[in-house]
């Protein structure tokens, strides 16, 4: 079976915020449309072909390393007409059963993939967003085109399709598009008027689906985003109609602490923080009910979105905002040193120890690790260097400031226009402080994105070869930008990073160290942040640390 995927057109100008891009590639709550597409079919079919003209490039560029059991096809139009054109140019004279899925579909409902024909479809009173039709026995014999608005479907509810289709007889359906094409309809696009062609000779089965979104409008767009994030994480609910998200965790500890720092924060710094509702301590059954918001995280706009340098700028400088803002409030102790201990050291070497458990990475305790052919030292080794190392460039601190805590991409949200942050999330603990910590650890952890690329490796969009001993080659799959990110953020942040740039870049390293236990459910990610903290940590050691 093979899938064609229409997404030859920009999604609306009005969702264009974060770049002119095309809807298969359009961001939804740290994925992208193509996600839930591939996901819905990854297992059903041997062929997936992406329709595509309008920034063409950037829809190859982002799909083009995705591992997939079907062959992912890019075919370029050499022009921009209609709908039915762009379906055309996916098919052959020899193709039989074929899924269409318009790339601003998504389904969540089964489907009847053993049909022969159907289509994807839903109810509504008609009006301009949607094409409606009727149907008798299997055949379509009326189309409402919602660029073409009939008369006869005022004011009634009627049935309207929802962007799947599957056609049985693709070589026919190419035929009909065809015959479309000559004789066209003056109130139809040709895509619909070759449906009510293949109609007449194959049966449809009209397949009525309640759990599907539209990302092509803005209203549906936002919604989606509301839904598929309270599926996402099966610990959150929304009240739609309220706008509150409620959520609970089955790590009851942690989840305290992130729920305190929300209410211990001085009044002068809640705009950084959901409103909070309602909200439970009880050990038994914690919960917190905080406003809702539609914002998009550092992560989707990292990972997803096309934005200029200049208002990667713009965001650079309201996260400086609020970091200066945090720093206003601070904290002295002796103790200090059992905090920074406890973060720094004693975790780090925690989490290396759990690692010895993992057959994969036995050999790199005891010999030297190669990356992209230079050798670094085994992992023994970086541990006895981090006794020495850590105690030295990270102890020297006398001064704690409020912190997030877990100050990285997916946890910064923004508004469209770049104006406004909310963070979620925070760790709610920096040793036995609370709300306080190293305002070192926030910069590390915005560095460990932007230098590191976290955000690129736990999407596993990353190329990693090895050769099952201590040898690796790395590949972050990165778009290509016309501008330095890295140059833009340290120029915004100059002043944090003079003077501790050395301690700054140990504890990202220290960052990427810790991770790689907690992704043992995959392996080459693990392998992928063990490398980048390694060349990390070679890169502090090798300037005289």
């Amino acid at each position: 079976m093979k899938i064609i995927v229409p997404s030859a057109k920009l999604i609306p100008p009005e969702l264009q915020s974060i770049g002119k891009i095309p809807a298969i590639i359009y961001p939804i709550n740290q994925n992208i449309s193509f996600d839930f597409i591939k996901l819905k079919y990854d297992s059903a079919v041997a062929e997936i072909d992406i329709i595509c003209f309008e920034a063409a490039d950037k829809i190859k560029e982002k799909l083009a390393n995705y591992k997939l059991a079907a062959q992912l096809n890019f075919i370029e139009l050499d022009k921009l007409q209609d709908l039915g054109y762009s379906v055309y140019c996916g098919l052959t004279e020899k193709d039989t059963d074929v899924i269409i899925n318009f790339a601003d579909t998504i389904i969540l409902d089964s489907l009847p993939l053993d049909e022969k024909n159907f289509f994807c479809s839903s109810q509504e009173y008609s009006n301009e967003t949607w094409t409606f039709f009727k149907m008798n026995d299997g055949r379509l014999t009326e189309i409402n085109d919602k660029k073409f608005p009939s008369s006869s479907f005022e004011n009634i509810k009627a049935d309207f399709f929802v962007g799947v289709f599957k056609i049985s007889d693709g070589a026919y359906f190419k035929k009909c598009l065809e015959t479309a094409f000559k004789n066209p309809a003056k109130n139809m696009d040709s895509f619909y008027f070759a449906l009510q062609i293949y109609s007449e000779t194959y049966n449809f089965y009209s397949c009525k689906v309640k759990d599907w979104f539209d990302i092509g409008h803005v209203r549906l767009y936002f919604k989606t985003r509301m839904e598929v994030k309270a599926r996402a994480f099966n610990r959150i609910e929304i009240d739609k109609n309220r706008g509150i998200l409620k959520k609970t965790s089955s790590d009851v500890e942690k989840f305290i602490g992130e729920i305190k720092w929300y209410l211990k924060l001085p009044l002068e710094l809640e705009y950084v923080r959901p409103r909070i509702f309602n909200y439970s301590l009880h050990y038994s059954q914690p919960y917190v009910c905080m406003e809702y918001y539609s914002y998009r995280t550092l992560h989707e706009l990292f990972v997803y979105g096309d934005l200029s340098g200049e208002q990667w700028k713009q965001i650079f400088g309201k996260i400086k905002f609020v970091l200066d803002d945090f720093s206003r409030y601070n904290v002295t102790d002796a103790n200090f040193i059992d905090a920074l201990s406890d973060m720094y050291l004693k975790k780090t070497l925690r989490r290396l120890e759990k690692l010895r458990t993992q057959a994969e990475f036995k050999n790199l305790f005891e010999f030297p690790i190669c990356i992209d052919g230079v050798k670094y030292p085994s992992l023994e080794k970086i541990m006895t260097l981090l006794k020495n190392i850590v105690p030295r460039l990270l102890y020297n601190v006398n001064t704690f400031s409020i912190i997030h805590g877990d100050f990285c991409f997916p946890n910064v949200m923004i508004d469209d226009n770049f104006n406004f942050i909310k963070l979620i999330d925070p760790r709610g603990k920096f040793g036995k402080y609370d709300i306080y910590g190293d305002s070192r650890y926030e910069i590390a952890k915005l560095l460990h994105s932007i230098e590191g690329k976290y955000d690129f490796i736990i999407k596993d969009l990353f190329e990693l070869e090895t050769d099952g001993a201590n040898n690796f080659k790395l590949n972050i799959l990165e778009f290509k930008r016309n501008f330095d990110l890295a140059e833009i953020f340290y120029s915004v942040f100059k002043n944090e990073l003079a003077g501790n740039l050395k301690e700054i870049r140990l504890i990202e390293a220290l960052l990427f160290f810790s991770m790689i236990p907690l992704h043992k459910e995959n392996l080459n990610r693990q392998y992928a942040m063990l490398c980048t903290g390694i060349k990390i940590f070679n890169d502090i050691i090798s300037t005289g640390a």
